[in-house]
C-alpha cells in the first residue's frame, strides 16, 4: 500500500513539475506583470489616443498600406456580449457596432467613418464583428461574426468611395464554431483560428479548463471559397491544433504565425507546398516566447510581425466583468453624459514586434491605452494604429508630427 501511495506521489509530482515548466511563461505574467510591478514603456513616436468619442471596443484592423486606408471592427456591445470571455449578459447589437473606414493617409483626414452594410439584415442581436481581413483582388471583406444565433463568417464587397459594404454570403460550419481571427491567403483561400474546441456558449466549464490548462485543442483551419462560389458548402480543413489559437498572420507564402494566448507565445508554422494548396506538410517550425498574452497579429511591409496583447489576464477579466453592469465604456456625449467617472478598471496593453533576425522587441507597455488587441503599421508613411478591446478610441503614432 505504501509503495502504491509513493508511486502516486511521484507521478503527481512529475505531472505538476511538467505542467509548471511547460506553462512557465504564462504563469510568469501573473507575477511579473501584476499591478505595481508592470513598468510603463513606450518607444512609439508621437503616440496618442484619438477619436474617443467615435469608436470603442474595437477588436481588429485591416490596413492597406499601399493606398493608405484601414478598416476597424468595433462593437460597444462587447461590454455585455463577449463569447470568448464568457460574457452573455445581453446580445443586443448597439447602433455604434460596425465596420469603420479610416482614411489615415489623407491630408484632410478627420475620423473613422462607419460603413453602411447593404443587403444585410441581421437580427437585433446578430452582428458582433471580431476578426476581419480583406482580399484586394475581389474587394472582399471577410468578417468573423459572433452573432447570438451562432458564429458565422460574413463576406462583404467593399466600396470605399460610397462608404458601403454589400453583404455577399454567410458561412457557418462545425469547424468554424469558435472562429476568432481570419486572414486571406488569396481570393479563394482563408485561414481562420478557432480559439477553443469547447465553446463557452455551450460548454462553459470545459472551455475554462481548456483555457487554464492550455490544452492544445483549438485550431487553425483553412477555408476554401471556390466551392462556396459554386453554390456548394465551403471546404474547411484543420491544419494544426494548439492552445487558445488567436491572431493569425501570413509571413510569406509558406510561413504563417498564430498567437497562442494561453501559452504566451506565437507559433510559427511552415508548409513547403504553401498554405493555399496542400495541407499534409504543415508543421510547427518555432515557438516565439513572450512576456504577455498575445491577441492579434499583423505583418508590416518590412516583414516584421506586430503582436498586441495583454500583460495581466486578471485585469482584462476584471474589465470585462465590470462592463456587464453598464458602468464602463459608455461613449461621451456633447454634454459629457455617460462618462464612467473613473469607476471603470483599465486593463494594460503590450505591443511588440518580432523578426527572425532580431527576435522580440517591445514597443509599448502600460495603461496609456487599454486592452490592446491589434497593432498595424504603415512603414512607408511612418504611421501606426492600435485598437483596444475595452477602450475608447484608437492609439495612433507617427514618425513625424502632424
Amino acid at each position: 500500500m505504501a509503495r502504491i501511495a509513493s508511486t502516486i506521489g511521484v507521478a503527481f509530482l512529475a505531472l505538476t513539475t511538467t505542467f509548471i515548466y511547460s506553462h512557465k511563461d504564462t504563469l510568469n505574467t501573473f507575477y511579473a506583470n501584476r499591478p505595481g510591478s508592470l513598468k510603463d514603456f513606450n518607444i512609439l513616436p508621437n503616440a496618442g489616443v484619438e477619436h474617443e468619442d467615435v469608436v470603442r471596443n474595437c477588436e481588429d484592423i485591416y490596413m492597406d498600406d499601399v493606398e493608405g486606408w484601414a478598416v476597424l471592427s468595433c462593437d460597444p456591445g462587447r461590454d455585455k456580449w463577449n463569447t470568448v470571455l464568457g460574457i452573455f449578459t445581453d446580445p443586443t447589437t448597439p447602433s455604434d457596432t460596425g465596420l469603420y473606414l479610416s482614411r489615415y493617409s489623407d491630408s484632410d483626414y478627420v475620423e473613422p467613418q462607419k460603413l453602411t452594410l447593404t443587403n444585410f439584415a441581421p437580427g437585433p442581436a446578430d452582428f458582433h464583428p471580431l476578426g476581419i481581413t480583406y482580399d484586394p483582388g475581389s474587394k472582399s471583406l471577410f468578417v468573423v461574426n459572433h452573432a447570438a444565433s451562432g458564429t458565422q463568417l460574413e463576406t462583404f464587397r467593399l466600396n470605399r468611395e460610397r462608404l458601403e459594404a454589400k453583404h455577399i454570403s454567410s458561412i457557418s460550419d462545425p469547424l468554424l464554431h469558435t472562429a476568432n481571427s481570419v486572414v486571406a491567403v488569396n481570393s479563394a483561400t482563408l485561414l481562420v483560428s478557432n480559439d477553443h474546441f469547447f465553446a463557452r456558449r455551450s460548454h462553459s466549464w470545459l472551455a475554462a479548463l481548456e483555457t487554464y490548462l492550455a490544452l492544445p485543442l483549438a485550431s487553425l483551419v483553412r477555408v476554401d471559397l471556390d466551392i462556396t462560389r459554386a453554390q456548394g458548402p465551403p471546404r474547411v480543413t484543420v491544419l494544426a491544433r494548439l492552445p487558445f489559437a488567436n491572431g493569425v498572420a501570413v509571413l510569406n507564402g509558406t510561413t504563417v504565425a498564430v498567437a497562442s494566448t494561453a501559452r504566451a507565445a506565437v507559433y510559427i508554422y511552415t508548409s513547403p507546398s504553401g498554405f493555399a494548396k496542400g495541407t499534409a506538410d504543415v508543421s510547427l517550425a518555432e515557438r516565439v516566447r513572450l512576456q504577455f498574452l498575445p491577441d492579434n497579429l499583423s505583418v508590416d511591409s518590412n516583414g516584421a510581425l506586430l503582436i498586441a496583447g495583454h500583460p495581466f489576464a486578471p485585469a482584462l477579466e476584471a474589465r470585462a466583468r465590470a462592463g456587464t453592469g453598464g458602468v464602463c465604456g459608455v461613449l461621451e456625449t456633447a454634454t459629457g453624459d455617460g462618462e464612467d467617472a473613473g469607476k471603470c478598471p483599465v486593463a494594460p496593453s503590450w505591443i511588440a514586434e518580432w523578426t527572425a533576425e532580431g527576435g522580440v522587441r517591445d514597443l509599448f507597455v502600460g495603461l496609456g491605452f487599454g486592452s490592446a488587441t491589434t497593432a498595424v503599421r504603415d512603414v512607408e508613411r511612418g504611421k501606426g494604429i492600435a485598437v483596444g478591446l475595452y477602450d475608447r478610441g484608437i492609439l495612433t503614432w507617427a514618425e513625424t508630427e502632424g
